[in-house]
């Protein structure tokens, strides 16, 4: 991830990492050995919304683009972002992300190109596990992968005026679903970036077991998003149909793992 950042052939970057490991292995020694010329901030684990909220808060650029540890990224990745969002009034920006197996190598299958809710309020990631077809790319979606999101700094601002942070530091699983939501109630117009793709090896996928501890926190995310945002105004989504639909998947959910009862207990 680091060798591609830095091949980049648009320059004018600041480039940002934060260190939150807790085992034995430390990114910050590691970049301090190999990229001595990469700036890493190190600190206490504060998760993936709150290590994205703290990178955010320290970039200074007009277009701030926020990303986890597992893309690679082609030399003009930033380049192609820079002449996409130039003449565009957009707030945020999609870019194509395809699955990346490493160590196998790149592949030509859709990651996702962001997400999308629907009536049900129910969160899709678009295309994900399909053949990469640029026809079938969209112009817009709802809003990005919580793991790779590009928005102007105005946007961020008013997100910030509006909600008081960028990703909700209650949840860890889901709080990309959160931020799209956000993002569509506040009015933000979102656009996909076509040509900027991103490869990204992604610790859970559809063709992959999910952990307990994923399944856990995807399912407390859930109870979060619900508690957070669900009404019976239909401006949004449908609330008779979200409460039948999670209704039956948490049903379904809690009797298929019975351990998934603790997080029901959680505040």
């Amino acid at each position: 991830m680091i060798s591609s950042l830095l091949s980049q052939s648009h320059k004018d970057l600041e480039l940002l990492l934060v260190d939150q490991e807790e085992g034995v292995w430390s990114a910050f020694e590691y970049c301090k050995s190999k990229f001595p010329e990469v700036k890493v901030i190190k600190g206490d684990n504060l998760w993936h919304s709150g290590g994205m909220n703290k990178l955010a808060r320290l970039a200074s650029g007009d277009l701030i683009v926020i990303g986890s540890n597992d893309f690679y990224y082609s030399s003009d990745f930033f380049v192609r972002i820079a002449n996409q969002v130039s003449d565009s009034n957009s707030d945020v920006f999609v870019p194509v992300l395809k699955r990346w197996d490493y160590p196998n190598g790149f592949t030509n299958y859709v990651d996702c190109v962001g997400i999308n809710f629907d009536k049900k309020f129910a969160f899709h990631e678009v295309l994900s596990g399909s053949e990469y077809d640029p026809s079938l790319i969209p112009e817009f979606v709802d809003g990005p992968n919580g793991a790779l999101a590009i928005f102007t700094r105005k946007a961020y601002e008013k997100l910030l005026e509006k909600d008081g942070y960028l990703f909700d530091e209650n949840i860890h699983y889901k709080n990309d679903c959160d931020l799209v939501f956000r993002f569509k109630k506040h009015g933000f117009k979102t656009k996909v970036l076509k040509d900027c793709i991103a490869y990204h090896d992604r610790q859970q996928v559809f063709y992959k077991k999910k952990l307990r501890g994923l399944r856990e926190s995807s399912f407390y995310g859930d109870l979060w998003l619900l508690k957070k945002h669900f009404n019976w105004s239909f401006k949004y989504f449908n609330p008779i149909l979200a409460f039948i639909y999670y209704f039956l998947k948490i049903f379904y959910l809690l009797f298929r793992y019975p351990y998934l009862w603790k997080q029901m207990l959680r505040k």
